[in-house]
């Protein structure tokens, strides 16, 4: 994979903005993807329809709707070329539609149909090929702390959809004469049988409405597995080495570099034909002495059998394998009724798997009749107590130390003090881990092991509405980390105003008046 020639900017991203990057890349390469539907999928939909829209409307639609897995290939085999800004032509697509049969095709038609994260997970069948084992835990190492956003793609795009699909339909009616408008309307939802020529209008415009929302959503859910891919492999580190590699490699070469690899290349002539010569008598058990003299054609071959005779030359190794005997010239071809069982056995087969798929989908919906009668009263929308389990409070973050004891009557006098007496990492060090104990106090501060201070402030914008409040965190942090790691003092004046600030937002006497016990049990009405 050369990730110097991805088309977008190598960086982790958050979801949204994946989105938003998926949306552009479609919209800039619109053309072969609209070319790449056109050639594909539009016959497969053309060839359903001369079939069933006649008669089976109902069947045509449901069918179209439910191949769009198959679809996903195609736009996803574009953008996958694309976005490395290699130049992919309808020609090349058309090649490629074998290929999309070995993607687990039978798999996203049945049980993974009704998976609102395909588009997330194709690429590692389509592109990585994986299967199996293998898959899942892949799969389990791109969803591990992720906030599931190809959900939330599946539904906006489920939506809209849907709404273009109404919206284009309103529109058309509204260019019709008024006499005519009616008529249809009342074809399209008052249950009056349509007409040929209103399915198949219908079909077009889902047709092309399909073609832009699913372009969209496999090249959001291509761009989100892009984006848990640059995080979790770091690909903007490696690319920042490459470049680092690429400036060294341009720096001049001095004259002892050069002088050094002529000593090298001297030293190699001189003792070369040395140790070829002892390379060769080590090995003389297979290989003859070498004679200086050039040998004639005969006596070559000769050199050449005696050497081949050498048993590391002589191996052989037996394969048994199944294979056919028999004369194919005793059948028949030019009888076609040697064919006409098999004709019978796959008839019978498709009735079976037919049958089969059939009583499956009745099997389900009784399923589904019989949890909800059985769980109906969970089923209303009301107040219900809920007791959740113990929170046990942690007594260290990020190894800081969060007991009460550990901390001074005033805290942020103390922190000053400390400043003032240089002990700059001290000082913040108190301010950071006395507002952690606040957080942890009065708040379900949660956090898993391995949680860094960016973590902690991502939490801390999400669970706080005071908005000073969060901001004072942030510089709080902000300071710690530059202390922490950077090794870099703040300013007196940054340190007092961290130290003025501290008891408006977190009073240390809070942390302070709080039960001896460390877990706390909590009610909520949900």
């Amino acid at each position: 994979m050369n990730l110097e020639a991805l088309a977008l900017e190598v960086r982790p991203r958050t979801p949204w903005e994946a989105m938003d990057v998926a949306i552009r890349l479609v919209v800039k390469h619109w053309q072969i993807l609209f070319y790449s539907w056109m050639v594909t999928v539009f016959p497969l939909v053309l060839l359903i329809n001369m079939v069933l829209l006649e008669e089976y409307s109902i069947w045509a639609f449901f069918l179209v709707w439910y191949l769009k897995p198959l679809y996903d290939r195609v736009p996803l085999f574009v953008l996958s070329r694309v976005i490395f800004s290699d130049q992919v032509s309808v020609k090349e697509v058309l090649y490629a539609i074998p290929s999309f049969l070995k993607t687990g095709i039978i798999q996203a038609l049945t049980l993974e149909r009704l998976d609102s994260g395909r588009a997330f997970w194709l690429p590692l069948r389509q592109l990585e090929k994986l299967t199996g084992k293998r898959r899942k835990r892949r799969m389990t190492s791109l969803s591990r702390n992720a906030k599931n956003r190809e959900n939330v793609l599946f539904f906006l795009c489920f939506n809209l959809e849907s709404l273009i699909a109404l919206g284009l339909m309103g529109f058309v009616l509204m260019l019709l004469p008024e006499d005519t408008a009616t008529q249809s309307f009342k074809t399209l939802f008052m249950q009056e049988e349509p007409s040929l020529l209103h399915n198949s209008l219908q079909m077009v415009l889902y047709f092309f409405v399909m073609m832009v929302v699913e372009s969209l959503y496999v090249a959001g859910g291509f761009v989100l597995y892009l984006n848990r891919r640059i995080i979790l492999e770091g690909w903007d580190i490696e690319l920042a080495f490459r470049r680092l590699t690429k400036r060294q490699k341009r720096k001049p070469i001095y004259i002892s570099t050069i002088m050094m690899l002529c000593s090298s290349l001297v030293f190699m002539a001189i003792n070369l034909p040395q140790n070829a010569y002892a390379l060769v008598d080590t090995n003389n058990d297979y290989l003859p002495a070498v004679n200086p003299i050039p040998l004639a054609g005969n006596q070559s071959k000769e050199v050449i059998q005696e050497v081949m005779k050498a048993p590391v030359f002589n191996r052989k190794q037996e394969i048994e394998y199944p294979k056919y005997t028999g004369d194919f010239s005793l059948r028949n071809k030019n009888n076609p009724e040697d064919t006409l069982w098999l004709v019978d056995v796959l008839e019978t087969v498709g009735k079976v798997l037919a049958r089969i798929f059939e009583l499956g989908l009745w099997l389900i919906l009784l399923i589904a009749l019989f949890l909800l009668i059985k769980y109906r009263q969970h089923l209303h929308f009301g107040w219900a107590k809920k007791t959740v389990p113990l929170i046990v409070k942690p007594k260290t973050l990020f190894g800081l130390d969060l007991r009460e004891e550990s901390f001074p009557d005033d805290v942020a006098t103390s922190a000053l003090t400390l400043y003032q007496d240089k002990h700059y990492r001290e000082a913040m060090a108190l301010l950071y881990r006395a507002t952690l104990a606040y957080l942890v106090q009065h708040y379900h501060f949660d956090l898993k092991t391995g949680a860094t201070e960016g973590d902690c402030l991502d939490w801390v914008t999400q669970a706080l509405s005071d908005k000073e409040q969060v901001s004072y965190f942030s510089e709080l942090t902000r300071s710690w980390q530059l202390i922490a790691y950077a090794h870099q003092c703040i300013s007196e004046k940054e340190m007092r105003w961290l130290c003025d600030n501290w008891s408006n937002y977190y009073a240390m006497s809070s942390v302070t008046d709080n039960d001896s016990d460390n877990s706390t049990q909590v009610k909520h009405h949900e």
